[in-house]
């Protein structure tokens, strides 16, 4: 199929995208950065009679702290977070995350919206934004309503969002001041390459040395979705995270995952790396909060 075979719009506003969105007698898909619809496309998948092109609303792209957190727009770029300070500092491992999607190219066209709505479960900043306990707003032109990130993902590119919606908003908890986060991935070389493996960790600290009084651990890349680690996180809160500890909750590890065997890696390399990324995350963690 040739690009001019197809019909493209490119709306001002949500309103006029959601007014497109509404007649469903069209063979319509949004498109932002492109950088995971392009690839899918060249493989034949995902062509649409008409690509709605939602790159100009203005009004989707923005990084701001409200009273129920910090709200982000979908049209935000990867780029935009790593340098939004707002995000350095109250939501690191997203910003980790943000800088380990592919090359400069990638992060500059790349947005958080599109990263949502592919659900890929190799999805960088999704595990990140799992511990940073996100919601996600979706729009129709008969309103708005509020999906958490764990609700929000059905299976490898499938999403709570409705034919007739689009997201509009992604609303993030900010680390408090007893609490660091970081992100982790393994993948099959340095960069501009997608995750075997990746963590994203959030953990409040006590008073004392390397105690733990809580914190969240999420997997990508090792099920259908996004998982939380459960059984990891109840050891966070046993004793200080010494280097026997640590040590510890990474062999717990691959009680968590289920992962299957792929071109890029089998089910039981994945599973023993998901134990060895959480044991790193966790050893930078305790270093990132006892350099704060």
């Amino acid at each position: 199929m040739r690009i001019s075979e197809m019909e493209l719009i490119s709306p001002k506003s949500v309103l006029e995208c959601l007014s497109y969105l509404q007649d469903t007698d069209r063979d319509i898909r949004l498109i932002a950065g492109g950088t995971d619809t392009v690839v899918q496309m060249k493989e034949g998948k995902g062509r649409p009679k008409t690509w709605v092109n939602i790159k100009g609303i203005k009004e989707l792209r923005f990084i701001r702290e409200e009273d129920d957190g910090i709200h982000i727009g979908p049209l935000t770029t990867h780029t935009d977070l790593i340098k939004s300070r707002i995000i350095q500092y109250q939501a690191q491992a997203l910003a980790d995350a943000a800088w380990e999607v592919g090359a400069t190219q990638i992060r500059n066209m790349g947005t958080l919206g599109g990263n949502l709505a592919t659900a890929s479960p190799a999805g960088d900043t999704i595990p990140a934004l799992y511990v940073l306990d996100a919601v996600v707003e979706l729009q129709s032109i008969a309103g708005k309503r509020k999906v958490p990130i764990e609700d929000f993902f059905y299976g490898p590119r499938k999403t709570a969002i409705n034919r007739n919606e689009m997201i509009t908003n992604i609303i993030i908890q900010p680390q408090k001041t007893d609490e660091v986060s970081i992100f982790q991935k393994l993948g099959p070389r340095r960069a501009q390459a997608i995750s075997i493996v990746n963590v994203a960790i959030r953990l409040r600290m006590g008073k004392e040395k390397r105690e733990c009084i809580g914190g969240k651990i999420a997997f990508g890349s090792v099920a259908p979705t996004v998982i939380r680690a459960h059984k990891c996180e109840s050891l966070l809160r046993v004793s200080p995270l010494t280097e026997e500890m640590i040590t510890n909750i990474g062999k717990v590890a691959w009680k968590e995952v289920a992962p299957i065997s792929d071109i890029r890696a089998s089910a039981e390399y994945r599973r023993d790396m998901a134990g060895a990324i959480l044991e790193r995350g966790l050893y930078r963690l305790m270093k990132r909060w006892e350099n704060r």
